[in-house]
This record gives C-alpha cells, structure tokens and sequence, in this order.
C-alpha cells in the first residue's frame, strides 16, 4: 500500500527564483518519480500564492500524479455576517490569544486543514516555515507523523524586535509539536537541538554537479540572481551604490529577477528580469555575486552557482549555513574595496580563478549532491 503523503507549501512552485521555489520543485520531483510508493498530495494557499489557472494547468502538466488542494485565510462568499463571526471575530480573539509569536495562521486554514487531515489519514505531513505551523495544533484523528520543513529560523529575521525573546519561545514551542524538524544550515540544527529536543534533521540542499555543463565562454562576467526581498534589496544596492564604482568599466553585471524592479540604471549593469531558462546564465557565468548583509539560513543561489564550480563572492552572511566557511569556493568580504578587489582579481588571475572553481567543486561534491539528499528522504517516505 502506498503511504499518504501531505506536502503543505502557501507558495506557487513556479512563481519567481526564489530559494523556496528551487527547493519546493526539489520535493515534487522527487515525489513524483517515486508515485509508485508515494501518494502525495500538494496543498498550497489559494489567498497567498499567485495560483491562476495557467499555474494550475501547468502543476498538473509537471507533477500528474500528484494531488493539488488548497487552504484559505480568509472565508470567501459566504455573506457579511458569516465573514464577521466565522471568520473576522475568532480570528481577532486568536491574535489576543497567542500573544506576540511567529505564528501566521488563520481559523479558517487551521479548520481546513484539521478536516482534510482527518478526512484522508495521511502518514506523513510536511508544513513548511515555522510561520504555518500551528496549523498541526489541532485534535487529528489519525496518528500522523509530522514533519516542520523551517527554510529558515524565523526569529534571526526580527533581531530589531523588542519582544523578540516572545518571538523566540513561540518558535521554540511551535518546533517541540512536531516529530522531525527540517533545517538546511548547520547553525540553526544546533539551536535547534538545544531548545526543543526533537529530532533535527540537517537537509544538504542538493543539486546536480553541473561542472560539466559550463561552456567556458564567460559569456556574462558577473551575474547576480534574486527576488524582490528586503534582504536581497539592500545587499544589491550597496553592490551597486559602493561597488560598482571600483569595478573596471568595461565588466558587465546581468542581473536575473524581480529584484530588477528596483534597481536604477548603470552603464555596465543589464537587468534580464524573470527569464525563461536561468541554466543558460550559469552555463556561460564567469562569476556569481550574492551581496547579502541579513537573513538566515543557507543561500540557495549560492549552493546553485557552487554547482556549475562557479566562484562566488559574497558577504558574510552568504556563507551562513555552510559546513565549511572556508575552501569553499566562495570569496568573503564586508568591505566594498576588497569585494571589488576580488571580482578583479578572479578575471585577472586565471590561476586564481581556476583554484577558486575547483573549490567550488570539490566543497559541493562533498556535501550537496542528489545521493546525499536522497539517501535521507529515501529513509523517511520508502522505508
């Protein structure tokens, strides 16, 4: 008998280049070529994610044998009076209730998703980010095994909040309801293990070794891929605003995105926008750039371009997440001078720069290939 799988993501798999997208196709596909010992459904937010009906059509062209639901935050056309008191006034006394905490969710999607659970039984449930994960708080009928997928530690991202030791315990108490969590930076496995004593399992983010698929070309000097967030906005604009200026004039920088909404014009910048096929970028890359001063957790894009053996120069917070800070492929710095120095130096040195790819590779092979991952997830959903 197949084993029920419940795989609960707000996002569309196809919408933007995100480090969630990558990651959430990641899990389908893997879903999808074990469908003979799998039965998995999808269960995505309607009122969160942009679902249309392209977007559907082409879920179900790319993963057919897999079920695609979806929960709502809100209620939808069922009159004044049932928005007010089904859904307006409990969830108000809901926020009273749980007080300051990463929680997100609604009685609406915790109602939902307590019926679709309880209808189908499923074995294992996945609810990824730590935001969405009282969605599993609720009297289940059947005795599912629980997995929180965090993506990140949701915490580190309000650093500036007064209440953030709330913030923290609230994290905390939401991960001790699950049976296995899910974390994919070797620095939140180990905040994780002191405070919740569950099971903690570091995911290695894999990736094909795409070595081979470079053509040499160095068609694009420098390319930056990213989505529109606050983290990704600062770090490009102090790219472009301290920089840039350092860097020789005749080096093009492609940036690939809807970060590129919000970026001005510069003579040696091309914006590409959202682009069809991003692995023709990395195909023909002779540098990757990930400014980056916030956020948590491991850089998807990093670990992307690390898999083509590309060097990357990034700041600190563009290594976090790594198992090895150092002989890793990657170029850190804060300093702007030394960030354009090391851009320079890779298109100079050819000696420098082949050390340098050969890093990459070796780092990657060692931690990030698809046998690492799949050997974990094979314990789990085929054992």
């Amino acid at each position: 008998m197949k084993k029920k799988v419940l795989y609960f993501m707000p996002d569309n798999p196809f919408e933007g280049f995100t480090g969630s997208r990558t990651r959430v196709n990641y899990m389908l596909n893997y879903f999808e070529k074990n469908n003979e010992y799998l039965d998995v459904s999808y269960l995505g937010l309607r009122d969160w994610g942009v679902w249309d009906e392209a977007s559907i059509d082409k879920f179900h062209r790319y993963y057919p044998n897999i079920r695609l639901n979806f929960l709502s935050r809100k209620l939808t056309g069922r009159g004044f009076l049932k928005n007010i008191f089904g859904y307006k006034i409990p969830n108000f006394l809901m926020k009273i209730k749980r007080g300051t905490s990463v929680d997100i969710t609604s009685v609406v999607m915790q109602s939902m998703f307590t019926k679709l659970v309880n209808e189908n039984k499923y074995d294992i449930i996945i609810i990824s980010y730590t935001r969405w994960g009282k969605l599993s708080g609720h009297k289940m009928n059947h005795n599912s095994y629980f997995i929180i997928d965090t993506h990140d530690f949701i915490t580190a991202q309000n650093r500036n909040n007064k209440k953030i030791g709330e913030l923290f315990q609230s994290e905390i108490d939401i991960l001790r309801g699950f049976n296995e969590i899910w974390t994919y930076s070797i620095e939140e496995k180990y905040i994780f293990e002191q405070f919740t004593d569950q099971k903690v399992t570091l995911m290695p983010v894999a990736f094909p070794e795409n070595y081979n698929k470079r053509t040499g070309s160095f068609k694009y000097d420098i390319i930056y891929v990213a989505s529109k967030n606050d983290h990704n906005i600062t770090g490009i604009k102090w790219f472009l605003e301290k920089v840039l200026a350092v860097l020789k004039s005749d080096i093009k920088i492609h940036i690939i995105g809807n970060i590129c909404e919000v970026i001005g014009d510069y003579p040696n910048v091309i914006k590409h926008g959202m682009v069809d096929n991003l692995e023709e970028f990395y195909q023909n890359a002779r540098i990757v750039i990930c400014p980056m001063f916030s956020g948590t957790g491991v850089k998807i894009k990093v670990l992307e371009a690390l898999s083509y053996g590309i060097p990357v120069v990034t700041n600190q917070r563009g290594v976090d997440g790594l198992l090895n800070k150092f002989a890793n492929g990657c170029l850190v710095t804060e300093n702007e001078v030394e960030f354009a120095s090391y851009i320079l130096k890779l298109i100079d040195n050819n000696d420098f720069y082949i050390g340098k790819g050969k890093e990459a590779e070796n780092y990657f092979s060692a931690h990030h290939t698809p046998d690492k991952e799949i050997k974990i997830l094979d314990a789990i959903f085929l054992k």
